[in-house]
């Protein structure tokens, strides 16, 4: 704040000189007000007998400006950030404010007047699977005063427990089973919230930090399990993405890498004549053996909207072929027709498809 042609005025404000004057006699800005309806400022203005406003004149108006607005910053960063020498950061009160404002302000940590002492906090781990519960997590909380009333941890609305406090570090524990928000598809495989830390001796949340939700389960396919960022696991032999690889039927099974998937590899365009009978064999990675009591393998063919489903024959991990069966299509006048090709075992185990395969019915028919 500063009034321009104004006369020097000062305040001692924490031990600093508060100097309302022009901007030519190097003033600090730190907040632009509109103190008149119209007209210039008199040169004569005056602070309030506490130093809290400063009273101002134009020729027809008299307005008290108060020399601090810091209510209206909301963090910790906005408020040192604003250049405002009046205000400071009451971290347990979690607020800008005067420093007289702040309960117990001359106990270490409990006011910050710069920057650089606002709270940080750092949460490990900082995902976990929707189907883990009681988790001990270990909150590190940087700037922090003395906590010995305690403190509670709060994620959003979710749950809030207990921490227990051991110098700068918290421990708590994750939601409960009930607790745990459920993440379905549409709001992909996680979900943030905001996991705050909660003064028990004011009853306020003072620092916050990001903590992720993950859901392996809403990926259907091996590569989208694998390639998620979080610990996802794919089981081949039960067609699931989880976070636990102990639940796979067997280790053989458990897929992590992109690489180990099963997979079809990008092949060249397979023409197949409409009404000859012809075997398609496709060039694969990775592809199971079926266990005792699963399905063999088939193909699925989407033709004009319909599926149709031919028997295929696994001959090593590396090849499939779909059987002997002849394919037709309405629309004799079309030379081509792009089909969908899905590679598919125990019944409706799919195997990904990173190229989408287009095979082609090609029409030879003669008259």
């Amino acid at each position: 704040m500063w009034a321009q042609g104004a006369s020097v005025k000062r305040a001692l404000f924490a031990g600093r000189s508060i100097r309302v004057e022009g901007p030519s006699h190097g003033a600090l800005q730190y907040e632009t007000l509109q103190v008149v309806e119209k007209g210039p400022i008199l040169r004569d203005m005056a602070f309030s007998a506490d130093q809290h406003y400063l009273y101002v004149m134009s020729e027809t108006q008299l307005t008290r400006v108060p020399v601090e607005a810091c209510e209206q910053y909301s963090s910790c960063s906005e408020c040192l950030g604003s250049g405002d020498p009046h205000c400071g950061w009451c971290v347990l009160h979690n607020t800008c404010t005067r420093k007289e404002k702040c309960e117990r302000s001359e106990e270490p940590r409990r006011f910050a007047s710069d920057i650089k002492q606002c709270v940080r906090l750092s949460v490990h781990p900082n995902n976990i699977s929707v189907s883990q519960y009681n988790v001990m997590l270990v909150l590190e909380a940087h700037n922090v005063p003395e906590l010995s009333a305690g403190v509670n941890c709060t994620f959003e609305d979710l749950a809030e427990m207990d921490g227990l406090v051991e110098g700068n570090r918290i421990r708590c524990s994750s939601p409960t089973e009930k607790d745990v928000p459920r993440i379905v598809i549409d709001q992909g495989d996680h979900q943030i919230v905001q996991l705050y830390l909660k003064s028990k001796e004011t009853g306020l949340a003072f620092a916050n930090t990001s903590f992720v939700f993950y859901n392996c389960s809403v990926h259907k396919s091996c590569l989208s399990c694998v390639g998620s960022p979080y610990q996802c696991h794919w089981c081949k032999y039960r067609h699931v993405c989880t976070h636990d690889p102990r639940t796979c039927s067997f280790q053989e099974g458990h897929v992590k890498e992109p690489e180990e998937c099963p997979q079809l590899l990008p092949a060249d365009r397979i023409l197949v004549p409409v009404g000859v009978v012809k075997p398609i064999t496709l060039r694969a990675r990775n592809l199971p053996q079926p266990q005792s009591g699963q399905r063999g393998y088939e193909c699925v063919l989407t033709i004009q909207g319909v599926e149709q489903r031919v028997p295929a024959l696994r001959f090593n991990s590396s090849s499939v072929q779909c059987q002997n069966t002849s394919y037709s299509y309405d629309g004799m006048d079309m030379s081509s027709l792009p089909v969908d090709l899905t590679v598919i075992w125990n019944g409706d185990f799919s195997i990904d498809n990173p190229a989408e395969n287009k095979e082609r019915d090609k029409d030879v028919w003669e008259k």
